[in-house]
């Protein structure tokens, strides 16, 4: 049935890894989205030029059913939308039981839970893939520096993840947005890289980049930082860090936020607080 556009659906902006707004990353989320088409949601995901935008609705199985889009593209999966949507729907009254639920998404069912201030989501380990990678376009990219132990991950979109020595030197790159481009999307659908490097508080600053995707630096994000844990895992950071530890992430972008992540035998959670910025109706 199609929705009538002068009433409107339920619309929120939320801000994703932060308490404070305007320091997480913003994702929008249209709820009731039944009856939009594939490309009404991806000509609005466009239009909101957010790193993503996410479109809900009712499911059998689960409390709701995702789909994630960015300005180019539909995800299967992507972190900070997942904390940001599971929060407008314990506002929105969608979840029958706000402690345990659960939301559809391409890559699957995912379990949430919320403890305390966090929300957390549980997900499978990311999927380490083999890649031909150009090392000297990557450090050409990244005028001049070379990352640390450059490995490929899927988790729906798929990341290069490599470490550089310093949180100084992390935030002075500069990188080539088409020459990264170009050399990302050799990786497959949806990739980017992701670098972060220790800091001085027994955790991480990380910086995620998806100039092929329509973003050339993402705030705050979720799988990239899900891919550098496991790259920490097969790397033996974690020997370092312990398996349960936190991120920061958007300095550069004057953002401040923190991703709180606990690497399992099985999968990895990934937990954030988030606050809602605008609440109201899109009328599509």
């Amino acid at each position: 049935m199609k929705k009538d556009v002068k009433a409107g659906r339920p619309f929120k902006q939320v801000d994703v890894f932060t308490d404070r707004a305007g320091y997480g990353n913003p994702v929008a989320v249209i709820m009731e989205a039944e009856g939009l088409s594939e490309e009404q949601m991806q000509r609005l995901a466009n239009w909101t030029n957010l790193s993503e935008t996410v479109f809900v609705f009712k499911d059998a199985r689960s409390d709701y059913r995702a789909r994630i889009f960015t300005p180019a593209s539909e995800l299967d999966f992507a972190g900070h939308p997942t904390i940001g949507t599971a929060h407008a729907a314990l506002e929105g009254g969608l979840v029958e039981d706000p402690k345990y639920f659960g939301m559809e998404c391409p890559l699957g069912r995912i379990d949430l839970h919320r403890t305390g201030g966090l929300i957390w989501a549980r997900v499978p380990a990311p999927k380490q893939k083999d890649s031909v990678l150009d090392e000297g376009e990557l450090r050409a990219s990244l005028g001049g520096q070379q990352p640390m132990n450059p490995l490929l991950f899927d988790i729906g979109p798929v990341w290069l993840v490599g470490q550089v020595k310093t949180v100084q030197t992390l935030r002075e790159i500069c990188p080539d947005w088409g020459r990264l481009a170009g050399l990302t999307r050799k990786l497959g659908d949806s990739a980017g890289l992701v670098l972060y490097a220790f800091t001085d508080e027994d955790g991480i600053e990380v910086r995620a980049f998806a100039p092929a995707e329509g973003v050339n630096e993402d705030p705050v994000c979720g799988s990239g930082n899900l891919c550098a844990a496991r790259h920490l895992e097969v790397t033996g950071g974690l020997n370092r860090l312990g398996r349960t530890f936190v991120s920061r992430q958007g300095m550069n972008l004057g953002r401040d936020g923190r991703l709180h992540l606990n690497v399992l035998g099985e999968g990895i959670e990934l937990g954030g607080q988030a606050v809602t910025v605008f609440d109201g109706t899109a009328r599509i």
